[in-house]
């Protein structure tokens, strides 16, 4: 499990967020069942340095500058808030878990090599990227592993594949398809053509009598 560490001060809920942006810091809470919220700012450049490693799965220690009185709290990423337009961070929530009780997070499907399904012009098209689970604290992965180098064209990978540690609760049908190879859209418009030819030369031609049909004569 990835561990991060913060320097973090209490924030003055009075400012305003866009000026604390404007200052370098980012506003974030931290909270969890035990604690109250605890509104703090961090240091900009320490979370851009990190950005694309902060998740759910990160363990996040925040070094809290309290006036004279330091202290250390440990966490998870819950949630980030980015800006619409520039997609910059602009608030942190962090999340800490009560000793003992288990946490739900969403934990990365990390997968592994080039199939050879996709070396055959296959397309890999990957339906679940992410395993929501429910697991203590201390057990959390970092993230989950799986080769698909031998994946060929039609071929499905399952939920079931995986190797999920004991330890977490799966929230997730073990049958669920996580990714898939598609055969190109080229072999598939081929076969869809062959087969509406086959159904053509199945179809008996319809025979179309020529002039009209006599009428009976009355009989009087």
């Amino acid at each position: 499990m990835q561990q991060l560490s913060f320097e973090t001060r209490l924030r003055d809920t009075g400012k305003k967020a866009k000026h604390l942006l404007e200052e370098g810091k980012i506003p974030a809470v931290v909270y969890g069942p035990a604690i109250e919220p605890i509104p703090v700012a961090l240091d900009k450049t320490e979370i851009v340095k990190v950005m694309n490693s902060l998740g759910g799965t990160s363990m996040v220690t925040l070094n809290l500058e309290d006036g004279k009185v330091k202290r250390q709290i440990k966490g998870f990423v819950k949630a980030i808030q980015r800006h619409r337009v520039t997609d910059a961070i602009v608030h942190i929530d962090f999340y800490v878990p009560e000793s003992g009780h288990v946490m739900d997070v969403d934990v990365p499907i990390n997968f592994i090599g080039r199939p050879a399904g996709v070396e055959q012009g296959g397309v890999l098209e990957k339906i679940v990227t992410y395993l929501p689970v429910t697991v203590l604290p201390q057990d959390i992965v970092e993230r989950i592993d799986i080769n698909i180098e031998h994946l060929e064209i039609g071929d499905v990978l399952r939920v079931k594949d995986l190797d999920i540690p004991e330890s977490m609760k799966v929230h997730i049908d073990l049958d669920e398809a996580i990714a898939v190879i598609e055969a190109p859209r080229a072999i598939i418009v081929e076969e869809e053509e062959e087969e509406e030819v086959e159904e053509e030369e199945g179809v008996e031609p319809e025979v179309i009598e020529k002039g009209k049909k006599e009428e009976p004569e009355d009989q009087d």
